[in-house]
């Protein structure tokens, strides 16, 4: 698993565990507050998707007075694009427990929830293949994208005296569905104009494991309604896909095209609207 996970979303469920657990003591002076009770949000934002490590593998069926079959194993990575999403989460947050001996205003309060938002946006990958057959042998792939993400989450917030301002962290685990539509694979060097060599089969979809964790803010509109901003970490394990072969009249034949996606990471902001019933 990757090391941004480890680092930024285990410490975090961690946390919101141990605190969720605390017996929370309501003496003479103690005062407990009531949660939100069942709630449901909408919300959306934006943000950046990258994927360090991404393989292309197949085969170039060349005859044999070409040389034979010529093995392409392209190995690279992406840079940080841009993505947008949307969501829907639903919960239930319970009562709390007030902190200090005082009525102070501040109290702690748990809640788990279940989210599930669609991501989209396109990432590219410069690949090399290292073939002694070819001095130079790249390629420039293109994946535009759409997954669906869904996570069951626990979330501590912490109500605060100055008017509702309540901050709040989370976190979650669960799946998402990655899927790649009309994605193209072109030969840069040598290079190949106008040939794509996932053109028989370019899309393609798979399922990854996805955790996340958030911290935000939100403040209230009325008794039941709240707006919130937070900034949110996905990540989503790593993925295989298979492409059809290159087809092509002019075109040397190939074999069907493996893409293997490493560990994903998508940093957002992230606003929306909540209700509680």
């Amino acid at each position: 698993m990757a090391p941004s996970f480890h680092r930024v979303c285990r410490p975090v469920l961690a946390g919101i565990s141990l605190l969720a657990l605390i017996q929370c003591s309501r003496g003479d002076d103690g005062v407990g507050t009531e949660g939100r009770g069942i709630y449901v949000g909408v919300f959306g934002g934006g943000g950046s998707n990258s994927i360090p490590h991404v393989s292309q593998v197949g085969n170039a069926l060349f005859p044999p007075e070409r040389g034979g079959p010529l093995a392409v194993d392209a190995v690279g990575g992406s840079g940080s694009r841009g993505v947008g999403l949307v969501g829907l989460q639903i919960g239930r947050e319970w009562s709390g427990c007030s902190l200090g001996s005082t009525c102070s205003g501040w109290n702690l309060l748990p809640a788990a929830e279940m989210e599930a938002y669609y991501l989209a946006g396109t990432q590219r990958a410069d690949l090399d293949n290292s073939n002694p057959r070819l001095p130079e042998h790249d390629f420039l792939d293109t994946f535009p994208m759409n997954n669906a993400v869904f996570t069951t989450n626990l979330v501590l917030s912490l109500q605060t005296p100055y008017g509702g301002l309540t901050p709040y962290v989370g976190g979650g685990i669960g799946a998402a569905c990655v899927t790649i539509s009309g994605a193209d694979s072109l030969q840069v060097s040598p290079p190949e104009a106008g040939v794509n060599h996932f053109n028989s089969g370019p899309d393609s979809s798979n399922w990854g494991f996805a955790a996340q964790a958030k911290t935000g803010v939100r403040f209230p509109l009325s008794d039941r309604c709240w707006v919130f901003a937070e900034y949110r970490f996905l990540y989503v394990s790593s993925t295989t896909y298979a492409f059809g072969p290159t087809v092509y009249p002019a075109h040397a034949p190939t074999t069907p095209w493996t893409v293997h996606f490493g560990d994903m990471s998508n940093h957002m902001a992230v606003g929306g609207i909540g209700y509680s019933f």
